[in-house]
Parts: structure tokens; C-alpha cells; sequence
């Protein structure tokens, strides 16, 4: 039979209650089952404990003794191996588990980074086309401001106005024709009708333009030309305006 050893504390504890092992529920009834032993003996002690045994007695307690510390020394050794296999046990799981959480997370960033250069790649273009379409609007702008400024004259700025020609006839009669000429249109989009007037004196033959605060016909931008003292200008224009219609 191996004994068993326990502290001073759990020792009290148990067996006050019932002489009997706690490990290998043994009976502990004899007189020497159960000692007190000392860790730390005194010198007297060591020196009359064994004092008067033949040799052979002291050897077998001895052997005794020593078996048991060797039994002792092997069952800590066991627990200590047990607690080692099931930290390292634990310790692989810890491993095995972090090594999934790393791989998840490694996934995860893989994909975001792909992600992320996706959404660059698609600013990049997006901003291309932007650029592109600032580029073609500010183009726009500038073709149609220059034809703007091409196409607005004071008389559209102003109004429509009526076009009078004012001339002497062969017979010398004083005469005004008025004729309208649509802005954007050619030299034959142009109406010509007289209006008399009366007879004044003769001026130089000097073109000039002449505004007037007149409404726009559908919108349309219209100017007026006076010629002043042109021999003929009223036959000529009406001859133009008849082959016109």
C-alpha cells in the first residue's frame, strides 16, 4: 500500500470528520495509519528518532522513505505533465482559432483593398469625364458667345425696325421705300414696299442706319437702312423684291 500525503490544513479538515483516505478511500483505523509528520525537523529530532533501531530496521525505514518520495516526485511529475498537455492542448486551440480569425482578416482586407482600387479606378474616370465634359461645355461657351456677338447688332438689341429708302424718281419726285431684312437670312429675304413722302430738299448721298423701338416679328431681329437722295434705289429694290416673290 502507497501512502498519501496531504497539507496540515486539508489533513485536519478530513480526517476530523472520518478516518478514512480521501484519495484511495482506505481505512484508517490502525494507531500509526495517520501521523503528523514535521518538514522541517529539529536537530534533536533527526538525532533520536532513529537512535537505538539495528541497522536493518533503520535501512528498511530508510528504503521505505525513500520509495515514498520517489512515488511522490512521480505523481507531481504526472500532474505537472497533465497541466502542461492541457495548457498546450488550449494553447493549440488559441492557435488554430487566431490563425482562422488572421486568415478572415486577411480575406477581408484582401477584398477591401480590391475594393478600394475599383472605387479609385472609377473616380479616376469619373473625373476624366468630368474634365472632358467641363472642356466641351466651355468650348460650347466660347462658340456661342462668339456667335453672339456676331449676331447681336444694336437694332436687335433694341427692337424691330421698319427700313425706309428714301430717293428721287426719274421725274425727280422725292420717294421713301421701306424694306425689312431679316438678321441670318440672304440678300433675298427682304421685303420692299414704297411710302411717299413729301418732296424736300436734296441730300447728300450718304447711308445711314437708323434704330428704331419697333416690336420683333416672330421673334426675329431686324434692322433698317435709310439711303437718302439715291437716284433709282426705289426701281432697283422693287425690281429685286418682285423677282424675289
Amino acid at each position: 500500500m502507497k501512502p498519501d500525503i496531504f497539507c496540515d490544513d486539508d489533513g485536519t479538515r478530513e480526517f476530523n470528520k472520518n478516518l478514512v483516505c480521501p484519495a484511495c478511500e482506505t481505512d484508517l483505523s490502525g494507531k500509526f495509519d495517520v501521523i503528523r509528520v514535521d518538514l522541517q525537523a529539529s536537530e534533536q529530532f533527526k538525532s533520536m528518532v532513529l537512535a537505538g533501531q539495528k541497522p536493518e530496521v533503520i535501512m528498511e525505514i530508510c528504503s521505505r522513505a525513500l520509495a515514498f518520495w520517489t512515488y511522490q516526485t512521480h505523481q507531481e511529475k504526472m500532474y505537472q505533465d497533465y497541466v502542461a498537455n492541457k495548457a498546450k492542448e488550449k494553447a493549440t486551440q488559441l492557435e488554430q482559432y487566431y490563425n482562422q480569425v488572421l486568415s478572415k482578416v486577411q480575406a477581408e482586407l484582401k477584398y477591401d483593398k480590391k475594393e478600394l482600387e475599383d472605387t479609385k479606378k472609377q473616380y479616376s474616370e469619373l473625373s476624366e469625364r468630368l474634365m472632358e465634359k467641363n472642356r466641351q461645355y466651355l468650348k460650347l461657351q466660347r462658340m456661342y458667345d462668339s456667335l453672339r456677338r456676331k449676331s447681336i447688332t444694336p437694332a436687335v438689341l433694341e427692337g424691330r425696325n421698319d427700313s425706309s429708302v428714301e430717293s428721287r424718281g426719274i421725274a425727280g419726285q422725292m420717294s421713301k421705300h421701306l424694306f425689312e431684312i431679316p438678321l441670318g437670312t440672304g440678300a433675298g429675304d427682304f421685303n420692299v414696299f414704297e411710302a411717299n413722302i413729301p418732296q424736300t430738299s436734296a441730300r447728300a448721298p450718304s447711308p445711314s442706319l437708323r434704330q428704331g423701338n419697333e416690336a420683333h416679328d416672330n421673334g426675329t431681329g431686324k434692322f433698317t437702312l435709310d439711303f437718302v437722295g439715291t437716284p433709282g434705289i426705289g426701281r432697283r429694290l422693287g425690281q429685286k423684291g418682285l423677282n424675289n416673290n
